[in-house]
């Protein structure tokens, strides 16, 4: 009679108790094991009807054990982070030597599906090892490397993330070390420090596209680029929170950018919405109350939950940051700064991308509670949008991005740019007419497709607003393809200088003149592709230019041309 009463395409079963059919969720042999005892012990159900069921469903203690899942794992410069997900929450014991850390599960069943050993070589850890054992026990072994520290704690299920347990081993002595190379750093500066946060990294992908970019992979490869073009310049110096794709929690971030002495702190993230045709650029800033808008309120309960998805223990997810002591602390010109920052940046990256909100939101974002230190997020594109997403993954568009948040950041710690074109003047004969008018050096640049004026700035060393006075036009003023632009050439570049990285000719009227190779010294971490994308050229064009083939060696200092803008 019972199995006539089961419901076996419904989520639930009918339960016959003195004559009457009760209801009960079908959750699972196990939970339904669990009910049966209960029910059992209340003297509800007699022991016949108990035998019935669980001859009927086939119970065994083996099959109410939980499945070990997956066995994944993460390096950090400092630290290996070892994840095991399991169906349910699972109990375990720990113990540790100087050789290995040993976790021993109980009433677990490990699925074929997982490898028995990972050789790992990471910090910290060269292997791990899992042996099933008797009675529904696995051991689980980590052979470590050196002085280390192991933390092991559980996480619940959330979202779409399953119950974990969760093995940090860190070297404490390189975390000392790498400590103190940031302290160093805040004591010798002499250079403007910002400190770039990608966002998100190892178990904690972020946003994800449709086309499958993870935000946790395309703002690490902005970052890069954005630490290197700051480097590139004088007056500043760039460090990343990550080098690579594993969890840094908010509160260490923090502290890295205490530590360096940090001027100025820019969290980089690509924003994410269900409607797929949402576009555009943003900037945050810090609430210490509200959120701005319901956007920002929105943002700021996603990107706080970071530390929860991403997996932290229970004392480093103490959000010091957020005690309302702290947050007092707060100097309204802090905030001033954070805001102003935001423009600039508002105001650059519009050439690179549609902006979604003109102004500057605020939220009580955790990730920017920096008291002492100027701090923005940058959503830089929107990653479920087709377009936007294809755009993150594209090396130009990066370099784009990078190059507009550089130039906003040395204009808003107003840092005098170098200008790349080193004037030389057209001999002429004299002309009285002109007898007693002042000089100027200027040269001309034609658009070509896909440039900015935020682009054609950095890449001749100069200002927007510079351009924008020596060409009568406005912010807002659409620069079409083949526009003739006056680009300017300082009286004191005319003299040479050994560190221009570029040569043109110069006019002393508005008549475009047809400028010659320009000369770059290669940087360290350059390529030829990295060259050609930064200066809107092709491969072929530097190779023939320089005589050189795709297999020759390319040295740090060596001067090589590179072709004229296209007038």
């Amino acid at each position: 009679m019972f199995p006539e009463t089961m419901n076996r395409s419904a989520s639930f079963f009918l339960l016959p108790l003195n004559g009457t059919l009760f209801s009960a969720p079908l959750r699972g042999i196990s939970s339904l094991t669990k009910l049966f005892s209960a029910l059992n012990r209340q003297k509800i159900i007699s022991n016949s009807l108990t035998v019935l069921f669980l001859t009927f469903f086939g119970v065994s203690h083996a099959w109410a054990r939980t499945e070990i899942l997956n066995l994944r794992h993460w390096a950090a410069p400092e630290h290996t982070r070892v994840v095991i997900d399991t169906g349910e929450a699972i109990q375990y014991t720990v113990e540790k030597s100087p050789a290995k850390v040993q976790l021993n599960l109980s009433d677990v069943v490990l699925v074929k599906s997982i490898p028995r050993e990972y050789i790992l070589n990471k910090p910290g850890i060269s292997k791990i090892i899992l042996t099933p054992l008797a009675a529904g026990h696995v051991r689980v072994e980590l052979l470590v490397t050196g002085k280390v520290e192991a933390t092991v704690f559980k996480l619940k299920k959330f979202q779409d993330k399953p119950y974990r347990l969760v093995v940090d081993v860190t070297l404490p002595d390189r975390e000392k070390e790498e400590s103190k190379e940031r302290e160093q750093v805040k004591v010798v500066k002499k250079d403007k420090i910002i400190v770039i946060d990608p966002g998100h990294g190892g178990e904690d992908p972020g946003a994800i596209g449709k086309g499958g970019a993870q935000e946790k992979d395309v703002v690490l490869a902005i970052g890069k680029k954005l630490k290197e073009t700051l480097n590139a310049g004088e007056g500043t110096r760039a460090f990343l929170t990550r080098e690579g794709d594993y969890y840094v929690p908010f509160k260490k971030r923090l502290s890295i950018a205490r530590e360096l002495g940090a001027d100025l702190f820019v969290s980089i993230h690509a924003d994410a919405a269900r409607n797929r045709l949402a576009t555009g650029s943003s900037v945050y800033c810090l609430s210490t109350g509200g959120a701005s808008s319901a956007a920002a309120k929105i943002l700021a309960g996603k990107e706080n939950m970071a530390d929860i998805i991403g997996g932290t223990a229970d004392d480093s997810n103490s959000n010091d940051e957020s005690d309302p002591i702290i947050l007092n602390m707060f100097q309204t010109n802090t905030i001033n700064q954070s805001k102003a920052l935001g423009r600039k940046i508002l105001n650059s990256i519009c050439r690179v991308n549609n902006v979604k909100f003109s102004q500057v939101q605020e939220a009580p974002l955790r990730v920017l509670k920096l008291p002492e230190i100027p701090a923005v997020l940058v959503e830089t594109a929107y990653i479920s949008n087709p377009q936007e997403e294809m755009n993150l993954q594209d090396g130009a568009f990066q370099e784009q991005l990078a190059v507009s948040l550089a130039g906003s950041v040395r204009e808003f710690f107003s840092l005098p740019e170098k200008n790349v074109l080193v004037a030389t003047e057209e001999k002429r004969k004299p002309d009285k007419s002109r007898a007693g008018e002042k000089r100027r050096l200027f040269t001309t640049y034609k658009a070509a497709k896909g440039d900015t004026l935020t682009k054609i700035a950095s890449r001749y060393h100069t200002e927007v607003g510079v351009l924008l006075r020596l060409n009568d036009m406005k912010l807002q003023d659409p620069l079409f393809v083949g526009r003739t632009l006056k680009l300017p050439v300082s009286s004191q570049d005319s003299q040479g200088d050994k560190q221009d990285i570029g040569k043109a000719e110069a006019t002393t009227s508005p008549s475009p003149v047809r400028p010659g190779p320009l000369r770059y010294k290669v940087r360290k971490g350059d390529t030829i592709v990295k060259i050609a994308s930064r200066h809107q050229t092709r491969v072929s064009a530097i190779l023939k230019l320089n005589h050189m083939k795709n297999s020759d060696a390319l040295y740090a200092g060596r001067e090589i041309k590179l072709p004229p803008p296209q007038l």
